[in-house]
């Protein structure tokens, strides 16, 4: 399905108010303030978006005083699943296309952005934006599909590991 980027997002319900909301879990690479070397993305919901602010160091480099690309599309990811918490649905990642559009500096405030674009099915189709002050660092096109937590499960997960799911 090819979506229309210029769509008004789809609504993410009413199961969590706007405001901030906690990690995926406590040990996730994007969000999780168990993780040593999360950036610690602080994720909110501001009606049918999903913001998160944070800012990266010395353990996200990739060339000297730049974010490496896999930090950068591992925050695209993460705001991604962050669309999952208001709509209280267990999804995987199946496809993530990232476009660089500037580098990303260390020890600078970055805010990441997702919205919920369309759904066909099991599918969920997610846009997803990283800026620097005015400045697009990244964008990218996310594929979900929803799974049942038993999915979760059976990778090792334990009922109330991912509450923020709903699972």
């Amino acid at each position: 399905m090819d979506h229309d980027r210029d769509a008004a997002p789809l609504p993410l319900g009413d199961l969590v108010a706007d405001g901030p909301f906690p990690p995926h879990h406590p040990g996730c690479f994007g969000c999780g303030p168990a993780n040593p070397a999360s950036p610690g993305i602080a994720f909110e919901r501001r009606g049918d978006t999903v913001v998160g602010t944070f800012t990266m160091d010395e353990r996200h480099q990739g060339a000297p005083g730049v974010a490496h690309g896999g930090i950068v599309a591992a925050a695209l990811d993460d705001a991604c699943g962050a669309i999952l918490v208001p709509l209280r649905q267990p999804a995987v990642t199946v496809k993530l296309d990232v476009d660089f559009h500037a580098p990303a500096r260390l020890f600078r405030d970055y805010v990441v952005t997702a919205v919920l674009a369309a759904r066909e099915g099991r599918k969920l189709f997610i846009d997803t934006t990283l800026t620097g002050g005015d400045t697009v660092i990244a964008t990218g096109r996310a594929i979900f599909v929803t799974v049942a937590s038993e999915h979760f499960f059976s990778l090792g997960a334990e009922p109330g590991d991912l509450a923020s799911l709903g699972v």
